[in-house]
């Protein structure tokens, strides 16, 4: 009792300054007023006396009840007065506020409440593409200063903060220390290790993705903090000398990695309670009972592409597979 008197002591000054607070007690006054009146006044038992302010103050008029004496006559006369006004004042101020949050929210002046969101820092040409991967699995951020990415932005469905993605208090207007995952997204590598050295000052845990744009700062940005590094243009330069001859091999990544035609890439977490835990791939045979063709396994960080048969499957382990969405469901069911 005593921690919640220290609590209103200390919060309540703040509440009471704000004027959507002040008209949420005055609203309470005047539904107290109504009911406490018509109970002393009428006679009547609380619930009706309660009933009987709301349909006063509604202009409802059943007529099931009606002040008996001149007082209580009185008495509904001011609380008619008193209660459309406040009432009408509440709906004001309601509506005020949501027009403002949503005009805040569109300049991108909100700070991020949410948790296991996706925030972006930046934007280039891989950005539309990754939020349209993203779908609606989780709300998106998007972190930046310029007000033509502000309308990409919200053009895509995404949300906005405007600030400097290279600045630790705007990182912290996107609530970056609940998130689920970062990426930095940024138009030069410097701009990406600055981005990336000021959200690991803010939380040393969560995920970043970053893009390198010059295949030799793939180094620098590791050592920032990155977990993981894209370089785009390494791999479609290299996918554009594979495809000098046949180009089978880019046919492949674009079928299965970009386009998801009939086969697609994903990684498959093995649960504790999965009955390949414990059993070597060879014994598992995921392809001949599933259709998934496996491609490698990730296990603390670690790739091993076309591991040994005599691989034994632990529980936490990532398969990652090639196969049709019902093949990797009956994957995740085994």
């Amino acid at each position: 009792m005593v921690l919640v008197f220290q609590l209103l002591r200390k919060h309540l000054p703040k509440l009471v300054k704000k004027r959507l607070t002040r008209i949420i007690f005055l609203v309470f006054g005047v539904i107290a007023y109504g009911t406490i009146g018509f109970h002393l006044i009428e006679g009547q038992p609380w619930v009706v006396s309660f009933y009987w302010t709301f349909v006063t103050i509604g202009t409802v008029g059943y007529g099931d009840y009606s002040p008996e004496t001149a007082l209580g006559m009185f008495f509904t006369i001011s609380l008619i007065i008193f209660g459309i006004g406040t009432f009408a004042m509440a709906i004001e101020t309601i509506l005020e506020f949501l027009v403002k949050r949503q005009q805040m929210r569109l300049m991108g002046l909100i700070n991020v409440e949410k948790s296991k969101h996706i925030v972006i820092c930046g934007w280039t040409e891989s950005t539309v593409e990754c939020i349209k991967e993203i779908e609606k699995e989780n709300e998106v951020f998007v972190v930046d200063e310029n007000e033509n990415v502000q309308k990409k932005a919200l053009r895509n469905g995404v949300n906005f903060v405007h600030g400097d993605p290279t600045r630790v208090k705007d990182l912290e207007k996107a609530n970056v220390m609940g998130a689920k995952a970062v990426i930095v997204d940024m138009e030069s590598d410097s701009h990406t290790i600055h981005c990336i050295l000021s959200i690991r000052k803010i939380d040393q845990n969560v995920r970043i993705i970053a893009e390198v744009q010059r295949y030799e700062n793939i180094e620098q940005i590791k050592l920032a903090g990155a977990n993981q590094i894209i370089s785009p243009f390494v791999i479609s330069g290299r996918l554009m000398y594979k495809s000098i001859e046949d180009g089978y091999e880019a046919t492949f990544v674009q079928e299965v990695l970009a386009e998801h035609k009939d086969r697609e890439m994903r990684e498959i977490k093995v649960n504790p309670d999965s009955i390949l835990k414990g059993k070597t791939i060879e014994e598992a045979d995921i392809h001949h009972k599933t259709g998934v063709v496996m491609v490698g396994i990730g296990h603390d960080g670690i790739l091993t592409i076309d591991p040994p048969r005599d691989y034994v499957i632990r529980a936490g382990d990532i398969i990652l597979g090639i196969g049709k969405p019902e093949e990797f469901e009956k994957l995740e069911n085994t």
